[in-house]
């Protein structure tokens, strides 16, 4: 994803990289409706972002409050709470929008009073829930990635509409029948996230190995077609790894261990830079010509230097709350736009033109306190 290349926006980006923090606009984000609770997954269509998570009440801009069960849409430009309001019965734990769905998955069992097991779609032209497509997956789905005909879910699941494909599988989007010819073997805990790219999928989790094989565990790569697992992408991952983002020729992860990192690879998986903090990374996204990368932590390493635990090898650590950027290089950049919160930020989505940068998680406050904006963040 990448910005209009204007004068303008260049100046930005200069004005981005070069000046301090607390000089750049969008150290603060927009002053937007806001949540009662955690917003876990953020999703774009065009200009309206759809939040999902455990809230059931949402603060319109104008202070006034809204019923909205796990699952709301706001105007990324104005910040407006849209009229969307489908009445979800449990937790949402995943968005994606694809071939002119919105699709959901999380503990839910209902939605607007219709069945529906963990996952929905509705049209994204009409708001309508799609009644008929039930894929019926037999536990929690945290990830869902739409690809032309097919749609891939991953998370803690046995079986997908009666088929018996654990963890990782694909349905039909036109039905939601299970695609049995899709039969990757993906052993123990979870896969929490799913990114189509470089003619793979690439799947990020907490599972051990894929194909029988501990060096495919917690990040690795399918084929999409078959599962089979993709030798040629080896990641050298052993900590749970949260989210997954292809860029151009490169892959980044956030990884939620050794302290928590961003992590840059080649396309065969090869470590190009990693970024520590001190806690817990959980979400990482490309903006723009930086990545940004959101979790629990309080500080960063000045430099992309660490240790094998995560720490600082050249000491000094930069005050970075729970959100921070990188260059393409994993040079530590100043926006820092000082949340709060002990979770912090759960996911960081980008709009397809690059106009903004949408952020859901626990926090209640940016600037180190000095404003309010609870649990949903856009930045210009």
């Amino acid at each position: 994803m990448r910005r209009l290349i204007t004068l303008s926006a260049l100046l930005a980006a200069l004005l981005f990289v070069q000046l301090p923090a607390g000089a750049v606009d969008s150290n603060l984000p927009q002053a937007t409706a806001s949540f009662n609770d955690q917003v876990v997954k953020v999703a774009y269509n065009g200009d309206t972002v759809y939040s999902g998570g455990l809230f059931t009440r949402a603060r319109q801009t104008d202070g006034t409050f809204a019923d909205r069960s796990y699952l709301a849409a706001v105007n990324s430009r104005t910040g407006a709470l849209l009229p969307f309001a489908p009445a979800l019965n449990g937790t949402v734990h995943e968005l994606k929008t694809g071939g002119g769905y919105l699709y959901v998955a999380g503990k839910f069992t209902e939605v607007d009073g219709v069945a529906m097991s963990r996952i929905a779609r509705f049209s994204l032209s009409t708001g309508k829930l799609d009644t008929a497509w039930k894929p019926k997956p037999s536990a929690t789905v945290y990830s869902i990635e739409p690809v032309g005909s097919t749609v891939y879910l991953g998370g803690t699941f046995t079986t997908v509409g009666g088929h018996a494909q654990p963890r990782l599988a694909a349905v039909n989007a036109a039905t939601g029948a299970p695609v049995t010819s899709f039969a990757p073997a993906v052993s123990e805990g979870a896969v929490r996230d799913l990114q189509a790219g470089h003619g793979r999928l690439y799947v990020a989790g907490v599972f051990s190995m894929i194909g029988g094989d501990k060096k495919y565990g917690k990040l690795g790569a399918v084929n999409p077609a078959s599962g089979a697992v993709d030798t040629g992408f080896v990641s050298k991952v052993f900590v749970l790894t949260r989210e997954v983002v292809v860029s151009g020729d490169r892959v980044y992860a956030a990884l939620d261990g050794r302290g928590g990192e961003i992590r840059a690879f080649t396309k065969a998986g090869e470590t190009l830079w990693y970024q520590a903090v001190d806690g817990g990374m959980q979400t990482v996204e490309v903006w723009g010509d930086a990545v940004i990368g959101g979790g629990h932590f309080d500080k960063a390493c000045n430099t992309n230097h660490a240790g094998p635990l995560g720490q600082c090898v050249d000491g000094v650590k930069a005050d970075r709350g729970k959100l921070l950027a990188v260059d393409m290089n994993g040079t530590l950049l100043p926006w820092n736009p000082g949340a709060n919160g002990v979770v912090g930020a759960w996911d960081a989505t980008a709009h397809p033109s690059g106009a903004n940068l949408s952020v859901g998680g626990s926090f209640t406050t940016f600037g180190g306190g000095t404003m309010e904006q609870k649990r949903l963040a856009i930045f210009d």
